[in-house]
């Protein structure tokens, strides 16, 4: 059989024919093993939504009702076709075994389109192609409903795990080091959630984005888009030391500071932070960079709005969504929680109260409704005037949205020379 000059496929076929002849019983099995992009052929890909619209709709699923719903949706399905694909079906009992050769057959055009386009690329770099591969490699992965479908006893099964795995010790939440931050958070970052920092320039976020590197248990990849490492590694010197990270940058210390960076550089070796030698990068090729990293605990990004965009095109609005998006995807990926800095739009020095909202964040809502939980950072000093020299401003932090627990807000003690933030009890 033909059908507009293309060979049939017999999988198709016989999956559409089997709908037609006992839609009832046919469609609750194969529903959530197919889905229609799996089918190649428009007639089959048809005959399968107007069948699964009908069901929904809870009406009869017949030839003569499939006709009538397939023609409202735009396709028009001859009688001589049905009659034909009722005729072919070896056995309705076959049904899910076709589906799982359609969504199977699906795949592998995927996955030959994938390397097709792969070897075509000639403007991408390796780095790019190899993200891309990876990105979509996954997607075919789990595309199939037949795999990412849970049943309820699966479902229960790794709920029972988590929990015993939170009973052996394997926490659920990676803590702050903030212990009042993470009592509002209920009970740090949890894992595979997205956390948005947000905040008007210079209040401090990118030394408090240190501080949470330093101060996390564990192994964390600090992605700096817009400082040096070593602009970075001068901050954290300067906590351990209370040497300013400005004197530090120019050189200009004595022996007994040497004392005290190298009392420093100690320490620090022995914590887990790694820091990104490269820049303007995607959301995928942060995900390289973290799975590169050992027993990994958290992401850091300072900030949201220098990460490039993996695709080209769009708006402003449309790129912030895609990446907000992608670095939630990325946090279930990778199964650690990724915090992001985001700075906020410019409307918040127009308002006589320039606390921060959340309709301060910058060009897409996305990243609130992405968003684990989201946090500001505030300092009522920075517009009132400078704290007095070596004092400490007074910096809150307002966590506007949280999904995991309280919204709420707390409390530190900012020294900008050192790069140091102190909760306030």
């Amino acid at each position: 059989m033909e059908e507009e000059g293309n060979s049939v496929s017999g999988n198709e076929s016989y999956l559409a024919g089997a709908i037609l002849i006992d839609g009832a019983n046919v469609l609750p099995v194969v529903r959530g093993l197919v889905k229609p992009e799996d089918f190649q052929v428009e007639a089959y890909r048809a005959v399968f939504t107007a069948a699964a619209s009908l069901a929904a709709d809870g009406e009869p699923v017949d030839p003569v009702s499939i006709q009538a719903r397939a023609r409202k949706q735009g396709v028009e399905l001859s009688n001589q076709l049905l009659t034909e694909l009722m005729e072919i079906v070896p056995t309705c009992a076959n049904a899910a075994d076709y589906a799982h050769r359609v969504a199977e057959d699906a795949r592998v055009r995927r996955i030959k389109e994938l390397a097709t386009r792969i070897q075509e690329d000639s403007v991408s770099g390796a780095d790019e192609l190899l993200a891309t591969l990876q990105r979509e490699a996954e997607d075919i992965r789990g595309s199939s409903y037949r795999r990412g479908l849970l049943s309820p006893a699966d479902t229960l099964h790794r709920f029972n795990d988590l929990v015993v795995e939170a009973g052996e010790g394997r926490d659920n939440f990676v803590p702050s080091g903030f212990p009042r931050l993470d009592e509002i958070l209920g009970g740090g970052f949890i894992r595979s959630g997205l956390y948005i920092l947000g905040a008007r320039p210079a209040m401090g976020k990118s030394t408090f984005a240190v501080n949470l590197a330093d101060d996390i248990d564990g192994n964390v990849l600090l992605v700096s888009l817009e400082m040096s490492p070593e602009q970075l590694t001068a901050k954290r010197v300067a906590r351990l030391t209370g040497i300013p990270a400005g004197k530090l940058l120019r050189g200009a210390v004595t022996d007994e500071d040497w004392q005290k960076i190298a009392v420093a550089n100690s320490a620090l070796s022995e914590q887990g932070v790694y820091i990104n030698s490269r820049y303007g990068l995607t959301v995928p090729q942060i995900q390289l960079l973290a799975q590169s990293v050992p027993e990994l605990r958290a992401v850091i990004v300072d900030y949201l709005g220098l990460i490039q965009p993996a695709t080209r095109g769009g708006n402003t609005y449309e790129t912030v969504t895609a990446i907000s998006r992608e670095l939630k995807l990325l946090a279930i990926s990778l199964s650690v929680p990724v915090i992001c800095l985001c700075q906020l739009s410019r409307s918040v020095e127009s308002r006589e109260d320039k606390r921060p909202r959340l309709s301060d964040l910058r060009d897409s809502g996305a990243i609130e409704q992405d968003a684990d939980a989201v946090m500001f950072l505030y300092r009522d000093d920075h517009y009132a005037g400078a704290a007095a020299d070596g004092q400490p401003s007074l910096v809150q932090l307002d966590i506007a949205k949280n999904r995991h627990g309280q919204t709420g807000e707390t409390q530190f003690s900012f020294w900008m020379r050192s790069s140091t933030f102190k909760e306030i009890s």
